[in-house]
Parts: C-alpha cells; structure tokens; sequence
C-alpha cells in the first residue's frame, strides 16, 4: 500500500499541480534519512530481543572427533600411550539463577534504547516535514516576486515610453527616459534573478521528495494556509510543559538518561557475583564407551580485575549525569527556539496587516503620482520613490507571509505535530 500510494502522488506531481500535503507524504515515504531512521528502529529492537535472551535458559549442543588421539595410561607405576580414534558429543544447558538483577537492568536499558531511536525517528520526520513546508512556500513566495518584478518591468517600460515621447516633445530630457530605461533594466534583471531562484528551489523540493519530475505547486495554497494560521499561548507555563512532554528530541533525551540510569545501576553490582545452574549429558567413545551426564550450581564472585569494574561503575554514573545536562541544556534551547518562533508568527500577522495598508495607500499615490508627471506637475523622481516604496511594500508582504508559514512550520516542529494527514504517521 506505501509504495502504491507513493506511485499515485508521483504520478500526480509529474501530470499536474502538486500540493503540500502531497509533498509531505512522497518526503516522508522515499527520503533516505527516514528509511535509516527506521532501520535504526529494527536494530534497537533486535538489540533489545538479544539482551532479552540473556533472562532464559541457554542450551549448546556440543560434539567432536579425533581420528587420531593419544591416550596416557598409568600402570603399576609408570606411564604408557596409546593411540585411538575418539568421538564426544553432550548437551549443556545453563541459567542464570540470580545476578542480582544486572540482566534486568539492561533488558530495561536497551528498552529505553528502543524509545530513543523511535523518538528520533519522528524528530527526523519532523524536520523532513518542516524541510518541505519551507521549501515548498519559498517557491511560492519567489513566484510573488516574480510577479512584483514583472509588473514593475511593466512599469518602468510603459514610463521609458512615455519619456521617449514626451522629450521628443520637448516637455521632458534626456534624464527622465535614461533614469526610466535604467529601472526599466533593473527590474528585468531582478526577475531574471528570481526565475533562477526558483529553479533551484525547486530542484531542492524535488530531491526532498525524490521525484525527478518537474513540479509545479499550488500557489493558492500559500495564501490559504498563510489566512488560516492561528496560534496563541496564553500560559507561558503550560506551553512550555507540553513541550517537555510532546517534543521528540526531549523525549529521545529523558530515553537516554533513563538508559544511563540503567545502564549504571547494571555496573554497579557487578562486584556481586553470579549464581547459575548448569548441567550436561554427553557421550563418550574412545578406548571405551560411556555416557555422562552432570547437574549443579555454580557460583561467581569477582575478587580482583585490576580495577575495570570500579572504572566501568564511574564511567556509567557519568554518563547518567552528563545525560541530564544534556537534557537540561537542549530543553532551555527548544523553549528559547519555540518562544521565538510564537513571537515571530505574532510580528508577521502585525507586518501583513501594516504592508496590506501600505500596498493600497501607495498604489493610489502612484496613480496620482504618474497623473501629475504626465502633466509636468511632478519629477521622474517622484515616480520612482513611489513605485519603489510599493515594490518594498509588495516584497515585505510577501516575505511576512513567508516567515509567518516558516514560523508556524517551526512551532508544529518543537511541538510534535508536524503532519495533517493521519497517512503520514503509518
């Protein structure tokens, strides 16, 4: 069913428009950081079911044969050799009784194992989500620019017209069509720029999503998305609980102290011993033919290793407590990262309402402004100060637009809720 559907959204980007949701799902089924991330996942939990047959029995079946062997055998005081072919097979079965819960503890340890890699698997999707929202609203927000500097083109080519006519008619000079030309250029240039832009940008979404199709998004999106983002956080306090609680990169963290805690408290009885219960049955053929067989306890208690166990007990305590820091110092860094971005969401909706007001106050003192210079009554300069300002108007616009979705992008990161489509987490 995944690579279906991954079929059918490639299809659809290759034939048509290719939405973000649909971005998001080809980045998260074919990106190879993800595929690893689950790899990563597989091997924790094999990882964990090996140290999990450490808590049962152990049975070895046990066999060899010597063509050749030589055999010592005493007799009335001296020795004599004998060479004989001999064969011996047994099975052996141990278990450890009590060890004073140390497999325990690293059956648990490699289960926090598990949580770590998990969480940094959605960590990773989480960052591949935001990579796309980025990537995709970036070529859209390019497309505005583009489409700022074509009208502006437009502009300044209708205005260079106009001068050419007007000197011709000796009612301007030789300045005012050159300034006109000079903007004129510019202006094409700058989309020139810009086209290129989004053709890198979109090379970098199709690498995101592994499609080798050309893309082409929905721009209609950007605007709707942009209008229906809306966050507030009242209670500083509670935001910032729900982010030790939800964000994976905190959670893969409290899996690696829980880990090191394990892992430490595994090291430190160490010095306690073992106690197992063994047994075997073999058989025997050499000079003669017998079976044996063998069923007991045996115990272990280390009395001396040079100081390893002492070493290995301080390097787990640690590593338990470098694990906490860590915590500590990724958790301040997060809630510095998700207050900022709540901020910057807050600055743009201000920026978008105060560039919506500039946009339509300029375009009327445009409109104004190229009356008056038709009529003489104003100077090229006062038409290029008003189509500039209204150029910056329109970019500002649109670049507020942009880091409000970027913002908000940012905030569905830290917050673990980085997809829409309930798809995108099976």
């Amino acid at each position: 069913m995944k690579f279906f559907l991954l079929f059918v959204f490639t299809l659809s980007a290759s034939a048509g428009v290719l939405t973000l949701d649909e971005a998001v799902l080809m980045a998260l089924k074919s990106h190879p950081d993800v595929q690893s991330a689950s790899l990563k996942v597989e091997s924790a939990n094999a990882d964990t079911r090996s140290i999990q047959a450490s808590l049962y029995p152990r049975i070895d079946l046990n066999a060899d044969y010597f063509p050749t062997k030589t055999f010592v055998m005493p007799s009335n005081g001296t020795f004599s050799t004998r060479q004989n072919n001999a064969f011996h097979a047994d099975v052996s079965a141990s278990y450890t009784l009590w060890d004073f819960g140390r497999n325990v503890d690293r059956r648990q340890a490699a289960g926090y194992n598990e949580e770590e890699s998990a969480s940094d698997k959605v960590s990773l999707e989480n960052s591949i989500i935001e990579q796309v929202w980025l990537r995709y609203t970036t070529v859209a927000y390019l497309e505005r620019l583009i489409d700022t500097a074509q009208k502006s083109s437009q502009f300044y080519k209708e205005q260079y017209h106009q001068s050419v006519k007007m000197r011709e008619a000796g009612l301007k000079t030789q300045a005012d069509e050159s300034r006109f030309k000079a903007s004129w250029m510019e202006a094409d240039e700058h989309l020139r720029a810009t086209r290129a832009e989004v053709d890198k940008t979109l090379l970098a979404l199709g690498l995101l999503v592994g499609s080798n199709q050309p893309i082409t998004i929905d721009e209609e999106d950007f605007d709707r998305r942009v209008n229906a983002i809306s966050y507030t956080a009242d209670d500083l306090g509670l935001l910032r609980q729900e982010l030790s609680k939800n964000n994976p990169k905190l959670i893969a963290l409290k899996a690696i102290i829980d880990h090191s805690k394990a892992l430490s408290d595994a090291a430190s009885k160490e010095a306690y011993g073992t106690v197992s219960l063994v047994g075997s049955y073999g058989h025997d053929n050499s000079l003669s033919s017998y079976d044996s067989s063998q069923i007991g306890v045996k115990g272990t208690i280390p009395l001396y290793d040079g100081g390893k166990m002492s070493a290995d007990a301080q390097k787990s305590r640690i590593a338990f407590t470098l694990a906490q820091k860590e915590y500590e110092s990724a958790e301040r860094a997060l809630w510095q990262e998700l207050y900022g971005a709540i901020i910057d969401l807050k600055r743009s909706d201000e920026t978008i309402a105060t560039k919506t007001g500039v946009i339509d106050a300029t375009q009327r003192a445009l409109s104004l402004m190229e009356g008056r210079y038709a009529q003489g009554l104003a100077t090229y300069i006062d038409v290029l100060e008003s189509q500039s300002v209204l150029e910056s108007a329109r970019i500002a616009h649109a670049e507020a637009k942009l880091q409000k979705i970027r913002a908000w992008a940012q905030i569905r990161r830290l917050l673990n809720k980085g997809c829409d489509n309930d798809i995108c987490k099976n």
